[in-house]
């Protein structure tokens, strides 16, 4: 899988309430890419070409397509 990178980044703070940990997304990413209150995004535990762990979130709704699972 190759990633391309868009020039945005941002560092999130890691909350807890109760049992469930979360990260949070820039507001300004979140209104560029029309996310609101209540959606449900898809994310996923990979690996990076260094071995380090990653988490790819898939903004639009949608389930990653199978035939890219590598």
């Amino acid at each position: 899988m190759k990633i391309k990178f868009l020039g945005i980044g941002w560092k999130s703070k890691v909350s807890q309430k109760r049992a469930t940990l979360s990260i949070s997304i820039n507001k300004l990413v979140a209104e560029g890419c029309c996310i609101e209150k209540g959606q449900v995004l898809y994310s996923y535990l990979a690996e990076d070409e260094k071995g380090r762990k990653i988490i790819i979130t898939y903004l639009d709704e949608k389930k990653k397509e199978k035939s890219n699972i590598i």
